[in-house]
């Protein structure tokens, strides 16, 4: 009697790889396309390049590229940070929810393979395709944007944001769990794609709410000049000479130096501040917010597999 030459777990990753590998050529089609977008979009950069200080003149058809690559720069954040979400949601509600819709789960169960290990080969082969080819895109697109003209965008839009680092992998990984808890509560494949769609929609927006406050901030004070257009702009305003911070005081149409000083005499004021967050706070507000989403994405897989643990038959 010989033995078998491919362990039972590793036969579950193939019988998955097979049994969805018309999705996962699709994704893998999907990335190919998108990091040929983005070697487009370096191209377009570098042609922009020699124009990025010339759009404050006279001619406007010098500025024609940089626009151009301007919109397409801000195109290819969105999809990055949208879709990707959106596509992992999908992915793990239809993965799972589709077979415990026509309960072929049954046959998988009945060959050996247990609904925990089922439902982690369900979870890691997906996983492990969408975080790869997410953070190749992530990677692409940071190359990208560094290596491009700086057309105004500010590093802290959200788009930007997720686009360009580690917190848009760590929403995938979370846009998945939540497909899989969605299709494990609801067992029909369109419900908990709408679920799914939904909770990483409020998971996005929150932490776009609350990421100014995973670090603390800093104040600087002075006149407000353009260094402050790529920062995270908390709060603005003027300091009173009881040392009171009122916000939202608007002397921006008061350029000249002279016309500042009206401004805060106006206003009983002897200095301005800003309440900010620098770039040196860029990459320890991603990595807060990555724990938390990986956190997050954890909490969901655990009760993914409690809910499948309490409907076993």
């Amino acid at each position: 009697m010989t033995t078998l030459s491919h362990s039972p777990r590793r036969g579950l990753t193939w019988a998955v790889l097979r049994l969805h590998r018309v999705p996962l050529w699709v994704w893998a089609v999907m990335v190919i396309a998108g990091a040929g977008g983005l070697i487009w979009l370096y191209e377009l950069g570098q042609e922009a390049a020699p124009y990025s200080r010339a759009c404050d003149g006279t001619g406007m058809l010098q500025c024609a590229t940089e626009m151009r690559y301007g919109i397409s720069e801000l195109r290819s954040a969105q999809l990055l940070a949208w879709l990707s979400c959106g596509i992992a949601a999908c992915a793990g509600a239809a993965l799972i929810g589709r077979e415990l819709e026509h309960d072929t789960v049954t046959l998988a169960w009945a060959q050996s393979v247990s609904p925990v290990r089922w439902l982690a080969a369900k979870l890691a082969v997906p996983a492990v395709a969408l975080l790869g080819g997410t953070a190749v895109l992530t990677l692409m697109f940071r190359w990208v944007w560094v290596s491009g003209p700086d057309g105004g965008a500010n590093r802290w839009n959200s788009e930007y944001f997720h686009a360009a680092g580690s917190v848009g992998p760590a929403y995938v990984l979370l846009g998945l769990a939540l497909g899989a808890l969605a299709a494990l509560l609801t067992r029909r494949t369109l419900p908990a794609m709408g679920l799914a769609v939904v909770g990483i929609g409020l998971a996005y927006h929150l932490g776009d709410r609350v990421r100014s406050s995973l670090w603390p901030a800093s104040e600087v004070r002075g006149p407000w000049d353009s260094t402050l257009n790529h920062v995270d702009q908390l709060e603005l305003g003027v300091i009173t000479k009881s040392g009171e911070h009122v916000s939202g005081v608007d002397c921006s149409d008061q350029a000249v130096p002279g016309d500042l000083s009206t401004c805060l005499s106006d206003h009983g004021a002897v200095d301005f501040y800003a309440e900010i967050h620098p770039t040196s706070h860029y990459w320890p507000i991603q990595l807060v917010e990555t724990g938390i989403v990986l956190a997050l994405a954890a909490a969901a897989v655990a009760a993914a597999f409690s809910v499948l643990r309490r409907r076993l038959p």
